[in-house]
Protein backbone atom coordinates (compact mmCIF):
# COMPACT_ATOMS: atom_id res chain seq x y z
CA UNK A 1 0.00 0.00 0.00
CA UNK A 2 1.64 3.64 -1.07
CA UNK A 3 1.57 5.89 1.91
CA UNK A 4 0.02 9.37 1.72
CA UNK A 5 3.74 10.93 1.98
CA UNK A 6 4.68 8.44 -1.16
CA UNK A 7 1.85 9.50 -3.45
CA UNK A 8 1.69 11.20 -6.10
CA UNK A 9 -1.60 13.39 -5.72
CA UNK A 10 -0.29 15.17 -2.75
CA UNK A 11 2.10 17.97 -1.82
CA UNK A 12 3.67 19.07 1.76
CA UNK A 13 2.33 22.08 3.75
CA UNK A 14 4.45 23.50 6.47
CA UNK A 15 1.95 25.55 8.81
CA UNK A 16 4.05 29.09 9.00
CA UNK A 17 2.93 28.71 13.15
CA UNK A 18 3.13 25.54 14.35
CA UNK A 19 5.63 24.07 11.91
CA UNK A 20 3.19 20.98 11.42
CA UNK A 21 3.25 19.23 7.92
CA UNK A 22 0.21 18.08 6.69
CA UNK A 23 -0.26 16.42 3.13
CA UNK A 24 -2.63 18.19 0.68
CA UNK A 25 -4.14 16.39 -2.11
CA UNK A 26 -3.53 18.11 -5.20
CA UNK A 27 -6.65 19.55 -7.20
CA UNK A 28 -6.13 17.35 -10.68
CA UNK A 29 -9.48 15.90 -9.69
CA UNK A 30 -12.20 18.77 -9.52
CA UNK A 31 -11.45 22.73 -8.79
CA UNK A 32 -13.00 22.30 -5.54
CA UNK A 33 -12.25 18.99 -3.43
CA UNK A 34 -13.02 18.08 0.27
CA UNK A 35 -13.70 15.47 2.59
CA UNK A 36 -17.07 13.56 3.45
CA UNK A 37 -19.14 15.21 6.26
CA UNK A 38 -17.20 14.37 9.49
CA UNK A 39 -19.66 12.18 10.49
CA UNK A 40 -19.63 9.66 7.65
CA UNK A 41 -16.79 7.14 7.33
CA UNK A 42 -14.65 8.32 4.29
CA UNK A 43 -12.33 5.24 3.82
CA UNK A 44 -12.12 1.17 3.39
CA UNK A 45 -11.16 -0.34 6.44
CA UNK A 46 -7.67 -1.76 5.09
CA UNK A 47 -6.56 1.44 3.86
CA UNK A 48 -7.30 1.06 0.32
CA UNK A 49 -10.18 3.02 -0.77
CA UNK A 50 -10.27 6.96 0.30
CA UNK A 51 -13.44 8.71 -1.19
CA UNK A 52 -13.64 12.65 -1.23
CA UNK A 53 -16.19 15.06 -3.29
CA UNK A 54 -15.62 16.82 -6.08
CA UNK A 55 -17.06 20.09 -6.66
CA UNK A 56 -17.25 22.66 -9.90
CA UNK A 57 -18.26 26.05 -9.83
CA UNK A 58 -20.88 27.73 -10.11
CA UNK A 59 -23.37 26.00 -8.09
CA UNK A 60 -26.57 25.50 -8.53
CA UNK A 61 -28.76 23.00 -11.15
CA UNK A 62 -26.44 23.80 -13.91
CA UNK A 63 -25.35 20.78 -15.12
CA UNK A 64 -21.62 19.93 -14.01
CA UNK A 65 -22.47 21.65 -10.97
CA UNK A 66 -23.41 19.17 -8.88
CA UNK A 67 -21.25 17.74 -6.37
CA UNK A 68 -19.59 14.43 -7.86
CA UNK A 69 -17.43 11.81 -5.91
CA UNK A 70 -13.84 10.19 -6.61
CA UNK A 71 -11.73 7.59 -5.37
CA UNK A 72 -8.41 7.62 -4.32
CA UNK A 73 -6.64 3.69 -4.81
CA UNK A 74 -3.85 3.72 -2.10
CA UNK A 75 -2.60 0.39 -3.74
CA UNK A 76 -2.30 1.59 -7.62
CA UNK A 77 -1.96 5.23 -6.64
CA UNK A 78 -4.49 6.25 -9.23
CA UNK A 79 -8.19 8.11 -8.54
CA UNK A 80 -10.87 7.35 -10.47
CA UNK A 81 -13.39 9.93 -10.81
CA UNK A 82 -17.02 9.17 -10.32
CA UNK A 83 -19.30 11.95 -12.33
CA UNK A 84 -22.24 9.45 -11.99
CA UNK A 85 -21.87 9.55 -8.16
CA UNK A 86 -23.89 13.49 -7.78
CA UNK A 87 -26.09 15.34 -5.53
CA UNK A 88 -27.14 18.56 -5.46
CA UNK A 89 -24.53 21.07 -4.30
CA UNK A 90 -23.73 20.80 -0.43
CA UNK A 91 -26.00 18.04 0.02
CA UNK A 92 -23.44 15.14 -0.24
CA UNK A 93 -24.62 12.64 2.27
CA UNK A 94 -22.43 9.86 0.92
CA UNK A 95 -21.06 6.84 3.00
CA UNK A 96 -18.34 4.50 2.82
CA UNK A 97 -18.90 0.51 3.65
CA UNK A 98 -15.75 0.05 5.93
CA UNK A 99 -15.31 -3.91 4.51
CA UNK A 100 -15.73 -3.04 1.32
CA UNK A 101 -14.88 0.57 -0.14
CA UNK A 102 -18.25 0.90 -1.77
CA UNK A 103 -20.12 4.17 -1.36
CA UNK A 104 -24.26 4.83 -0.52
CA UNK A 105 -25.88 7.87 -1.38
CA UNK A 106 -29.09 9.25 -1.71
CA UNK A 107 -30.89 11.67 -4.02
CA UNK A 108 -34.39 12.44 -5.24
CA UNK A 109 -35.59 10.21 -2.99
CA UNK A 110 -33.24 6.84 -3.77
CA UNK A 111 -30.62 5.78 -2.24
CA UNK A 112 -28.08 4.27 -4.55
CA UNK A 113 -24.50 2.14 -4.90
CA UNK A 114 -21.54 2.08 -6.56
CA UNK A 115 -18.22 0.11 -6.30
CA UNK A 116 -14.66 2.15 -6.19
CA UNK A 117 -14.41 1.22 -9.84
CA UNK A 118 -15.60 3.83 -12.09
CA UNK A 119 -16.81 1.69 -14.54
CA UNK A 120 -18.92 -0.02 -12.54
CA UNK A 121 -22.88 0.63 -12.74
CA UNK A 122 -24.53 3.10 -10.03
CA UNK A 123 -26.96 0.66 -8.19
CA UNK A 124 -30.42 1.19 -7.19
CA UNK A 125 -30.86 0.03 -2.96
CA UNK A 126 -34.17 1.56 -2.11
CA UNK A 127 -36.93 3.99 -2.95
CA UNK A 128 -37.82 6.06 0.15
CA UNK A 129 -41.43 5.33 0.68
CA UNK A 130 -43.65 8.03 -1.45
CA UNK A 131 -45.93 8.63 2.17
CA UNK A 132 -42.93 9.82 3.33
CA UNK A 133 -42.16 12.29 0.71
CA UNK A 134 -45.85 13.72 0.05
CA UNK A 135 -44.95 17.20 0.49
CA UNK A 136 -41.38 16.80 -0.42
CA UNK A 137 -37.66 17.23 1.22
CA UNK A 138 -34.14 16.07 1.41
CA UNK A 139 -34.18 12.49 1.43
CA UNK A 140 -31.61 12.36 4.60
CA UNK A 141 -28.79 14.52 5.99
CA UNK A 142 -25.98 12.18 6.22
CA UNK A 143 -25.78 8.46 5.74
CA UNK A 144 -24.22 6.39 8.40
CA UNK A 145 -24.44 2.40 8.11
CA UNK A 146 -25.20 0.06 11.39
CA UNK A 147 -22.74 -1.73 13.49
CA UNK A 148 -23.36 -5.20 11.09
CA UNK A 149 -23.20 -3.00 7.93
CA UNK A 150 -26.72 -4.24 6.95
CA UNK A 151 -28.75 -0.93 7.24
CA UNK A 152 -28.38 2.84 6.58
CA UNK A 153 -29.92 5.45 9.02
CA UNK A 154 -31.55 8.26 7.61
CA UNK A 155 -33.87 10.96 8.57
CA UNK A 156 -36.05 11.77 5.75
CA UNK A 157 -38.07 15.29 5.37
CA UNK A 158 -41.47 15.22 4.52
CA UNK A 159 -42.90 18.94 5.09
CA UNK A 160 -42.90 19.71 8.66
CA UNK A 161 -42.25 16.41 9.69
CA UNK A 162 -39.32 13.51 9.86
CA UNK A 163 -39.23 10.02 9.25
CA UNK A 164 -35.84 8.63 11.53
CA UNK A 165 -35.91 5.32 10.15
CA UNK A 166 -33.45 2.77 8.87
CA UNK A 167 -32.76 1.13 5.61
CA UNK A 168 -31.79 -2.78 4.70
CA UNK A 169 -29.49 -2.68 2.63
CA UNK A 170 -30.12 -6.11 1.29
CA UNK A 171 -33.92 -5.43 0.75
CA UNK A 172 -34.35 -2.11 0.59
CA UNK A 173 -37.00 -2.25 3.66
CA UNK A 174 -37.43 0.43 5.66
CA UNK A 175 -38.20 0.46 9.43
CA UNK A 176 -39.80 3.88 10.98
CA UNK A 177 -38.18 4.01 14.59
CA UNK A 178 -40.36 7.48 15.30
CA UNK A 179 -42.51 10.18 12.92
CA UNK A 180 -41.75 13.32 14.48
CA UNK A 181 -42.79 16.84 14.27
CA UNK A 182 -40.47 19.42 12.92
CA UNK A 183 -36.96 20.03 12.10
CA UNK A 184 -34.86 16.58 13.24
CA UNK A 185 -31.62 15.31 11.30
CA UNK A 186 -28.16 14.01 11.78
CA UNK A 187 -29.15 10.63 12.42
CA UNK A 188 -26.24 8.28 13.05
CA UNK A 189 -26.25 4.55 13.90
CA UNK A 190 -24.03 3.67 17.18
CA UNK A 191 -20.78 2.27 15.97
CA UNK A 192 -21.10 -1.08 18.22
CA UNK A 193 -25.29 -1.62 18.96
CA UNK A 194 -27.10 -1.77 15.48
CA UNK A 195 -30.08 -1.13 17.63
CA UNK A 196 -29.58 2.41 18.79
CA UNK A 197 -29.33 5.79 16.97
CA UNK A 198 -28.53 9.36 17.60
CA UNK A 199 -30.27 12.40 16.39
CA UNK A 200 -30.48 15.79 16.64
CA UNK A 201 -33.48 18.60 16.89
CA UNK A 202 -32.45 21.35 14.90
CA UNK A 203 -33.38 24.86 13.26
CA UNK A 204 -36.12 24.70 10.68
CA UNK A 205 -38.67 26.78 8.43
CA UNK A 206 -42.51 25.94 8.44
CA UNK A 207 -43.57 25.09 5.02
CA UNK A 208 -46.73 26.21 5.70
CA UNK A 209 -46.49 29.47 6.83
CA UNK A 210 -43.06 30.14 6.78
CA UNK A 211 -41.80 31.15 10.36
CA UNK A 212 -38.64 29.94 11.54
CA UNK A 213 -38.52 27.57 14.73
CA UNK A 214 -35.74 27.45 17.11
CA UNK A 215 -34.71 24.48 19.08
CA UNK A 216 -36.21 23.77 22.01
CA UNK A 217 -34.69 24.63 25.74
CA UNK A 218 -35.69 23.23 28.62
CA UNK A 219 -36.57 25.29 31.83
CA UNK A 220 -33.11 25.46 32.54
CA UNK A 221 -32.29 27.12 29.38
CA UNK A 222 -30.14 24.33 27.98
CA UNK A 223 -30.77 23.18 24.55
CA UNK A 224 -32.63 19.68 23.99
CA UNK A 225 -31.10 19.02 20.92
CA UNK A 226 -29.26 15.71 21.41
CA UNK A 227 -31.63 12.79 21.40
CA UNK A 228 -31.05 8.13 21.28
CA UNK A 229 -33.51 6.01 20.44
CA UNK A 230 -33.39 1.91 21.04
CA UNK A 231 -35.09 0.32 18.40
CA UNK A 232 -38.86 -0.29 19.17
CA UNK A 233 -38.27 2.49 22.13
CA UNK A 234 -39.31 6.27 22.57
CA UNK A 235 -36.49 8.66 21.59
CA UNK A 236 -34.56 10.06 24.86
CA UNK A 237 -33.11 13.25 25.29
CA UNK A 238 -29.58 13.97 26.66
CA UNK A 239 -29.16 17.48 27.91
CA UNK A 240 -25.86 19.26 27.17
CA UNK A 241 -23.25 20.64 30.15
CA UNK A 242 -23.67 24.08 29.68
CA UNK A 243 -26.63 25.19 27.74
CA UNK A 244 -25.19 24.87 24.00
CA UNK A 245 -24.76 21.74 22.02
CA UNK A 246 -24.49 21.16 18.19
CA UNK A 247 -22.51 18.95 15.73
CA UNK A 248 -22.77 15.82 18.12
CA UNK A 249 -20.71 12.16 17.18
CA UNK A 250 -20.39 9.05 18.48
CA UNK A 251 -17.23 7.58 20.46
CA UNK A 252 -15.33 4.58 18.40
CA UNK A 253 -16.63 2.38 21.61
CA UNK A 254 -20.31 3.86 21.28
CA UNK A 255 -20.09 4.85 25.44
CA UNK A 256 -20.23 8.56 24.90
CA UNK A 257 -21.65 11.18 22.84
CA UNK A 258 -19.36 13.82 21.97
CA UNK A 259 -20.46 17.62 20.67
CA UNK A 260 -19.36 21.23 20.19
CA UNK A 261 -20.58 23.58 22.46
CA UNK A 262 -19.37 27.44 20.48
CA UNK A 263 -18.69 29.04 24.20
CA UNK A 264 -17.62 26.32 25.66
CA UNK A 265 -15.10 23.79 23.59
CA UNK A 266 -16.11 20.13 22.75
CA UNK A 267 -17.90 18.61 25.72
CA UNK A 268 -19.17 14.95 26.64
CA UNK A 269 -22.12 12.91 27.54
CA UNK A 270 -21.51 9.61 29.30
CA UNK A 271 -24.72 7.22 28.16
CA UNK A 272 -24.83 5.34 31.33
CA UNK A 273 -24.76 7.72 33.56
CA UNK A 274 -25.18 11.11 31.79
CA UNK A 275 -22.50 12.55 33.10
CA UNK A 276 -20.93 15.26 31.58
CA UNK A 277 -17.89 16.89 30.85
CA UNK A 278 -15.05 19.59 29.45
CA UNK A 279 -13.11 17.75 26.82
CA UNK A 280 -11.43 20.30 24.75
CA UNK A 281 -11.78 23.78 25.64
CA UNK A 282 -9.99 25.15 22.29
CA UNK A 283 -12.27 23.61 19.97
CA UNK A 284 -15.38 25.70 19.02
CA UNK A 285 -17.26 24.73 15.79
CA UNK A 286 -16.94 20.89 14.36
CA UNK A 287 -15.19 18.64 16.29
CA UNK A 288 -13.92 14.80 16.71
CA UNK A 289 -12.18 12.27 18.51
CA UNK A 290 -9.70 9.76 18.47
CA UNK A 291 -10.74 5.70 18.91
CA UNK A 292 -8.77 5.82 21.97
CA UNK A 293 -10.19 9.16 23.01
CA UNK A 294 -7.18 10.19 24.24
CA UNK A 295 -7.15 13.22 21.33
CA UNK A 296 -9.02 15.46 19.61
CA UNK A 297 -9.62 18.22 16.55
CA UNK A 298 -11.91 20.91 16.01
CA UNK A 299 -11.96 24.00 13.76
CA UNK A 300 -12.21 27.63 14.84
CA UNK A 301 -13.38 30.19 13.19
CA UNK A 302 -11.50 33.33 12.66
CA UNK A 303 -13.86 36.13 12.64
CA UNK A 304 -13.70 39.11 11.06
CA UNK A 305 -13.59 42.89 13.23
CA UNK A 306 -17.70 42.84 13.07
CA UNK A 307 -17.55 39.32 14.53
CA UNK A 308 -19.37 38.14 11.78
CA UNK A 309 -19.43 34.61 10.04
CA UNK A 310 -20.02 33.35 6.81
CA UNK A 311 -19.15 29.92 4.71
CA UNK A 312 -15.93 30.51 3.20
CA UNK A 313 -14.25 32.83 5.86
CA UNK A 314 -10.96 32.66 7.34
CA UNK A 315 -10.64 29.12 9.88
CA UNK A 316 -8.59 27.11 11.85
CA UNK A 317 -7.72 23.56 12.63
CA UNK A 318 -6.49 22.75 16.01
CA UNK A 319 -5.35 19.45 18.04
CA UNK A 320 -5.91 18.56 21.16
CA UNK A 321 -3.72 16.06 23.77
CA UNK A 322 -5.95 15.43 26.41
CA UNK A 323 -3.03 13.27 28.05
CA UNK A 324 -1.10 16.37 28.11
CA UNK A 325 -3.31 18.73 28.16
CA UNK A 326 -1.91 20.90 25.24
CA UNK A 327 -3.47 22.08 21.99
CA UNK A 328 -1.74 22.52 18.86
CA UNK A 329 -2.64 24.05 15.37
CA UNK A 330 -2.28 21.58 12.85
CA UNK A 331 -3.51 24.81 10.30
CA UNK A 332 -3.23 28.17 11.86
CA UNK A 333 -5.03 30.38 9.32
CA UNK A 334 -7.55 28.90 6.25
CA UNK A 335 -7.05 31.95 4.18
CA UNK A 336 -10.88 33.08 3.64
CA UNK A 337 -11.54 32.79 -0.11
CA UNK A 338 -14.84 34.21 -0.39
CA UNK A 339 -16.51 37.63 1.02
CA UNK A 340 -18.77 38.35 3.55
CA UNK A 341 -21.17 39.26 0.89
CA UNK A 342 -20.40 37.34 -1.78
CA UNK A 343 -19.88 33.88 0.51
CA UNK A 344 -19.17 30.13 -0.55
CA UNK A 345 -22.15 28.52 -2.41
CA UNK A 346 -20.43 24.83 -1.00
CA UNK A 347 -19.69 23.22 2.36
CA UNK A 348 -15.73 23.80 2.65
CA UNK A 349 -16.03 24.17 6.89
CA UNK A 350 -12.68 21.67 7.81
CA UNK A 351 -14.58 19.13 9.50
CA UNK A 352 -11.48 17.24 10.69
CA UNK A 353 -11.82 13.78 11.39
CA UNK A 354 -9.42 11.17 12.35
CA UNK A 355 -9.10 8.38 9.40
CA UNK A 356 -7.46 5.06 9.15
CA UNK A 357 -7.83 3.79 12.72
CA UNK A 358 -6.61 6.98 13.95
CA UNK A 359 -3.05 7.57 11.95
CA UNK A 360 -4.15 10.72 10.63
CA UNK A 361 -6.45 13.45 10.88
CA UNK A 362 -8.29 14.86 7.61
CA UNK A 363 -9.57 17.96 6.85
CA UNK A 364 -10.44 20.42 4.12
CA UNK A 365 -7.88 23.37 3.29
CA UNK A 366 -7.41 26.20 1.86
CA UNK A 367 -3.55 26.73 1.69
CA UNK A 368 -2.75 26.30 -1.76
CA UNK A 369 -5.51 28.76 -2.59
CA UNK A 370 -8.33 25.92 -3.66
CA UNK A 371 -10.02 24.59 -1.50
CA UNK A 372 -9.14 20.83 -1.27
CA UNK A 373 -8.29 17.63 1.69
CA UNK A 374 -5.56 18.03 3.77
CA UNK A 375 -4.00 14.88 5.63
CA UNK A 376 -1.98 14.91 9.05
CA UNK A 377 0.14 12.32 10.94
CA UNK A 378 -1.52 12.28 14.45
CA UNK A 379 2.15 10.90 15.34
CA UNK A 380 3.45 14.19 14.62
CA UNK A 381 1.07 16.34 16.30
CA UNK A 382 1.15 13.89 19.57
CA UNK A 383 4.79 14.48 19.64
CA UNK A 384 4.59 18.27 19.12
CA UNK A 385 1.90 18.72 21.50
CA UNK A 386 3.69 16.61 23.81
CA UNK A 387 7.00 18.48 22.91
CA UNK A 388 5.08 21.67 24.72
CA UNK A 389 5.04 20.48 27.62
CA UNK A 390 8.99 20.15 27.97
CA UNK A 391 9.82 23.36 26.21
Amino acid sequence: MISIEKSRHFEPYEDFASEVVSYVLKNETAPMQRPLYFVSNPHSRDGRYYWFICDHAPNGTWEGSWDTMACLDFETDEIYYHPDINTPPGMCNAVVDEETGDVYWSVEGYIFHKTPNPDSPVDVVARIPRAWQRIGGKPTCHLTMSADRRELALDVVDGNDTYICSCEIATGRFELWCKLHGGWDRTQFSPTDKDVMMFAMNLYQDVVNGERKTIGMNEEGKLTRIWTIRRGEEPRCHLPMYKEASHEWWSADGKTIYYNDWKKGLCAIDLETDETRLVHPTGFRHGYSSPDDRYFAADVFLYDDKFDWWRGCAISVNFFNSETQRPIDVITRNPALYASHADCPYHIDPHPRFIFNGKYLHHCTTVTGKSSVGFTSVDQLVRLSSDHIRK
